[in-house]
């Protein structure tokens, strides 16, 4: 309304004025009204004026005027939808250089970790607007075994994902078995007694006797689950040396004494023996530590071992003795009696004692305090 009586009091004032000079040219309104009015059309900005993922919450409201925005999905979700708009008729949008339709919904797949999307629109003037959108995939927190498969001997109980103890039975002459744990998921990591799992398992030694696995998962995320296999080996038969161990024979009667001596029958009979017992000459005599409490007293025919350590030790000095001087020892496959305690909760030290063909492997597990 105030427009339209500008226009008119324009045009009365063109009026007076073409009356004062007298006859002159004329000066249609029409045409003076139409220069002088102001443009009415509405200069679209080159910018989005949408900005979302179908499902997720962005980390602030969408604004045109602001270029940064990022959002957080769990490790489940492998790929999102999203959609950029401009009012923009004449804008051609880009993401991470290919070109989108403007308010369609289109498919990306996410890694673990941060994924960035460059957002570009340009109108063609020459100015191009530049929207960053981070979203960070959460890592994988599985740290579960599918199972554990055994070359000998069976788990007792079945298998489960939850349960991390179990108890294995082997025959007196298997002397190692292959191990092939497998996991939920396949970000997860695995290690057989310090040792690297791959798709053939770890071949592990068993000892006559006691002795335990330990499988260790660990997450993406770097959390961790143990799993304990318990081992139990026969030792194998022997024959007990009647030297040794006198007992009358069941087919021989046993001489009584006399006082008498018989000079026709003074021959002593030979006392028939069966083989020696083999003994092992691949034993420790004696193993300590420079640091720790054991969970047990040591026994040359014990070979697991629990070891309590405080939480800032770092390394720990072995001092194992042989029985046998010709026996040979490696601690982790090396003559270095010091080794490190690592930062996580467990640590396995295996140590070899052979002698020719002979060998036992011994484990200490240092449990490091809370």
């Amino acid at each position: 309304m105030k427009q339209s009586m500008q226009n008119k009091a324009l045009n009365v004032m063109l009026v007076i004025s073409m009356v004062w000079i007298g006859g002159g040219a004329y000066i249609s309104t029409a045409y003076a009204e139409t220069n002088t009015a102001p443009n009415q059309e509405n200069q679209l900005e080159n910018t989005l004026s949408k900005l979302e993922i179908e499902g997720i919450k962005l980390d602030q409201l969408f604004s045109t005027n602001l270029k940064e925005y990022s959002a957080t999905v769990k490790n489940e979700v492998q790929e999102i939808k999203l959609v950029v708009e401009s009012s923009n008729t004449n804008s051609s949008i880009t993401i991470n250089g290919q070109l989108v339709l403007s308010g369609v919904a289109g498919g990306y797949s996410i890694q673990t970790g941060e994924n960035k999307f460059l957002i570009s629109i340009n109108d063609g003037s020459g100015t191009t607007n530049i929207y960053t959108l981070t979203i960070k995939r959460e890592e994988n927190t599985n740290s579960l075994l599918q199972s554990i498969n055994l070359s000998k001997g069976q788990l007792s109980p079945k298998f489960s994902s939850e349960v991390t103890e179990y108890k294995v039975d082997v025959p007196k002459d298997v002397q190692a078995i292959t191990i092939k744990p497998t996991t939920v998921a396949d970000t997860s990591t695995i290690k057989v007694n310090e040792r690297t799992a791959t798709k053939d398992g770890v071949v592990v030694e068993i000892p006559v006797g006691k002795s335990d696995i330990i499988i260790v998962v660990t997450a993406e995320n770097g959390e961790k689950k143990t799993y304990t296999l318990h081992m139990t080996k026969a030792a194998a038969e022997v024959t007990t040396n009647p030297i040794n161990n006198p007992k009358p024979s069941p087919t021989q009667p046993t001489t009584q004494p006399n006082n008498r001596t018989n000079s026709s029958n003074s021959t002593t009979q030979p006392v028939s023996s069966s083989p020696e017992e083999k003994t092992s000459k691949a034993m420790l005599s004696s193993l300590s530590v420079s640091e720790g409490s054991w969970d047990s007293t040591f026994t040359n025919d014990e070979f697991t071992y629990h070891v309590k350590v405080s939480n800032d030790v770092d390394a720990i000095t072995l001092k194992p003795i042989a029985e046998y001087s010709s026996s040979e020892i490696l601690i982790e496959g090396s003559t270095s009696q010091t080794i490190k305690v690592e930062n996580d909760s467990k640590t396995i030290i295996s140590i070899v004692v052979s002698n020719g063909d002979d060998r036992k492997t011994y484990v200490l597990v240092f449990d490091k305090e809370s």
